[in-house]
C-alpha cells in the first residue's frame, strides 16, 4: 500500500499511474496512445507494483488535478502552455512533457507510430537483414531509448554501420522513404505513406549513443574515431554524461533535484564521482541530505547496470529541463544535450 497522504509523496509514474487506473480502460488507453515506448513502460511498471491506493492518494492526485485546472482562468489564450503545465504538474516533468509533445505535435513521426508499440525482438526481426541506411532511418525516427534497445540486439559491425550514417544523415530521401514503406508494407502489410523528413542526424545519434551501455557506446566511439576523428569529437560534444552535471549552477541542480525520486538519486550517485556528490548534498537541506547518504549505505553493493540505468533517467529529466530553458547545461565551451 502506498505511504503518505500526498500527491508529492509518490513519484510522478505513480500519480500517473493512479489517474489513469481511476479513468477507466478506455480512457486510460486513449491517453496513453499520446504517450511515448519509454513512458508507457515506466508507467505500466508503476501500474503493476500498485497494490492498493487509499482513499488520501487517490484524493491528493485528483485535487492536484483539480487544483491546475481550476487555475485557469480563460480558455484559449495561452492554452498550449497551460496544457504543457498542466500534464508536467500532473504526471511529472518527463512523461507530462512527453505526452505533452505528442499532443502537440512536437514530434512529428506519426508514420513510424507502427513501429513504436510492437515488441522489441520483432522489430530486431524485421530490420536485421535490411540494409544499413534502412535501419538507420527508421531508428532516427524511433525514440532514442527504443532505438537504442533495438541497435543493441544487432551485430557490432552493423551496430557501428548504422550509427556513422545516422550521424551524418540530414535530410533523407525520397527513394529511401519509398522503399522504407515498400520494406513495412511487405513484411507487416502497413501501407502508410513516408514522406522525407529532415533530421539533425549528429544530435540523433549523440542522444542514441547516451542510452546504449558504457561499453556499446565506447566501443562505437573509438570505431567512428578510426574513420571520422571529427564526427567522434561532434558527437562527444553533443554528448552529455553524468558527471557532467556538477557543472549546473546551485539554482539548476536545486530544479533537477525537485524532479528526480529519492530513489533514482540514491542509485545513480553510488557511480557518482566526489565533486558530483558534494554538489548534490551542497543544495540540499541537512536533514535530506543525511536522509539520503543513510538511504545509499543501507543499499550496499548495487549492479553497475542499475547505477547507469538511474544515471540516464537523471540525464534524460535534465536533458528535457534544458530544452524547456529552466536550466543550462554547460557554457559555450561544454557538450550540451540536443
Amino acid at each position: 500500500m502506498m505511504q503518505g497522504n500526498s500527491a508529492a509523496s509518490i513519484s510522478g509514474s505513480q500519480q500517473a499511474a493512479v489517474l489513469l487506473l481511476m479513468m477507466g480502460e478506455d480512457k486510460a488507453a486513449e491517453v496513453l496512445r499520446h504517450v511515448g515506448y519509454e513512458e508507457v513502460e515506466k508507467i505500466g511498471v508503476a501500474m503493476a507494483a500498485i497494490r492498493d491506493v487509499d482513499s488520501a492518494h487517490a484524493a491528493a492526485v485528483c485535487n492536484r488535478f483539480q487544483q491546475e485546472l481550476t487555475q485557469q482562468t480563460s480558455l484559449g489564450v495561452g492554452a498550449q502552455g497551460y496544457m504543457r503545465n498542466l500534464l508536467v504538474n500532473t504526471m511529472g516533468e518527463q512523461t507530462g512533457s512527453t505526452l505533452a509533445d505528442r499532443l502537440l505535435g512536437a514530434k512529428p513521426s506519426r508514420e513510424f507510430d507502427s513501429l513504436k508499440w510492437m515488441e522489441l525482438d520483432t522489430i530486431v526481426q524485421i530490420l536485421r537483414d535490411e540494409h544499413p541506411q534502412i535501419i538507420a532511418i527508421t531508428l532516427a525516427h524511433l525514440d532514442q531509448g527504443q532505438a537504442a534497445k533495438i541497435l543493441g540486439q544487432l551485430s557490432s559491425d552493423v551496430q557501428e554501420d548504422v550509427l556513422y550514417r545516422i550521424a551524418n544523415m540530414d535530410k533523407v530521401p525520397e527513394a529511401a522513404m519509398q522503399q522504407l514503406q515498400s520494406t513495412l508494407k511487405a513484411k507487416l502489410d502497413v501501407s502508410t505513406s513516408f514522406k522525407a523528413t529532415a533530421i539533425d542526424g549528429a544530435s540523433t545519434a549523440a542522444g542514441i549513443l547516451n542510452a546504449l551501455d558504457n561499453e556499446t557506446e565506447m566501443r562505437i566511439l573509438e570505431t567512428l574515431a578510426k574513420s571520422d576523428e571529427s564526427l567522434r569529437a561532434r558527437l562527444e560534444e553533443l554528448m552529455f554524461v553524468f558527471a557532467n552535471l556538477a557543472e549546473l549552477d546551485n539554482k539548476g541542480m536545486q530544479l533537477l533535484l525537485r524532479e528526480i525520486t529519492s530513489e533514482q538519486l540514491a542509485v545513480a550517485l553510488k557511480g557518482a564521482d566526489e565533486t558530483l556528490r558534494e554538489k548534490v548534498y551542497g543544495n540540499m537541506s541537512k536533514r535530506a541530505r543525511e536522509i539520503l547518504v543513510e538511504d545509499m549505505e543501507a543499499r550496499g553493493p548495487i549492479k553497475i547496470s542499475d547505477v547507469e540505468e538511474a544515471q540516464k533517467a537523471i540525464l534524460e529529466i535534465a536533458k528535457k529541463m534544458a530544452d524547456e530553458g529552466q536550466i543550462s547545461l554547460g557554457s559555450s565551451s561544454d557538450g550540451y544535450l540536443e
